[in-house]
């Protein structure tokens, strides 16, 4: 017996059956099926913000690595600005030279002139050199204008300015003043030192 060959009562009935058997189980299953459905879209839902917060964490990283490699950047380029107005242990021996040749070329005649002893700062040391010269006041003057124009940083401190009491040379002062300079320490270059010293 085919479906053709029922009467038309029975293949409404037949086909109403089989529609109520499908809705049945759809209905039957479907909430088990639903609730597996929901549980896993909460749990994709879940490992989505996880993912989207750990992206946020390494955007705000990046952000911040960028932000310090332009702050190293920044500083190294101030520490490349202070060594060039900060000579380095072995410039000091040319700025010695340099001050020497100064007080010649202003006339000044050098009687008294020594490094004294370093004083050790953070990142600095510290080099004052004695002197003492004989000339006068515009001698000393052009002296002082031409050390404060050098492009090293060079002070001048406890200048003391008497006349001259020997009256068999044309200076008619004696100045003593310490000449102070900066020398740049380093800590690289020492720690290597004392390194290849052990």
């Amino acid at each position: 017996m085919t479906f053709k060959s029922l009467p038309w009562w029975g293949q409404i009935g037949l086909a109403a059956a089989g529609a109520g058997l499908i809705v049945f189980s759809q209905y039957k299953w479907a909430p088990a099926n639903l609730a597996a459905q929901k549980a896993q879209i909460v749990q994709l839902k879940e490992s989505l913000e996880k993912k989207e917060a750990e992206i946020a964490k390494g955007t705000q990283a990046l952000a911040k690595q960028e932000q310090l490699a332009r702050d190293i950047a920044a500083l190294e380029r101030k520490l490349a600005d202070l060594r060039q107005i900060l000579p380095t242990q072995p410039e000091l021996g040319d700025l010695l030279k340099w001050i020497k040749a100064l007080a010649d070329q202003t006339n000044l005649e050098l009687r008294v002139f020594g490094p004294g002893s370093p004083q050790e700062q953070e990142f600095l040391r510290e080099q004052p050199i004695r002197m003492e010269v004989h000339g006068n006041y515009h001698q000393l003057g052009m002296f002082f204008d031409r050390v404060s124009k050098y492009a090293r940083i060079i002070n001048v401190e406890n200048v003391k300015i008497t006349p001259n009491s020997d009256r068999k040379v044309r200076a008619t002062i004696v100045s003593s003043f310490v000449a102070k300079t900066y020398v740049y320490r380093d800590e690289a270059d020492e720690k290597k030192k004392k390194g290849g010293d052990a």
